[in-house]
């Protein structure tokens, strides 16, 4: 029998292989919808002291920038 989750945001229950699941630490934060996910992480951004936020959310910002461009690259030289 699939284990169930319940969404942290909505409380809906789903079973396991559908929703979101994030590991954290020891912490399992469960969502059963993108949209869940999405209100989630707003909240937890507005939270966080915007100085020790911006760092990573500039970091990790130009890591995709960085992954979309050798992606271009890679599509260019297949051309």
């Amino acid at each position: 029998m699939p284990k169930k989750y319940e969404c942290i945001v909505c409380g809906k229950k789903f079973p396991e292989g559908q929703g979101i699941l994030i590991e954290f630490g020891d912490i399992t934060l469960s969502f059963h919808s993108k949209s869940c996910a999405l209100k989630f992480f707003k909240t937890l951004l507005s939270r966080i002291e915007f100085d020790i936020a911006k760092k990573y959310v500039s970091e990790v910002v130009e890591e995709f920038r960085k992954r979309i461009t050798d992606e271009r690259r890679l599509k260019a030289k297949k051309i």
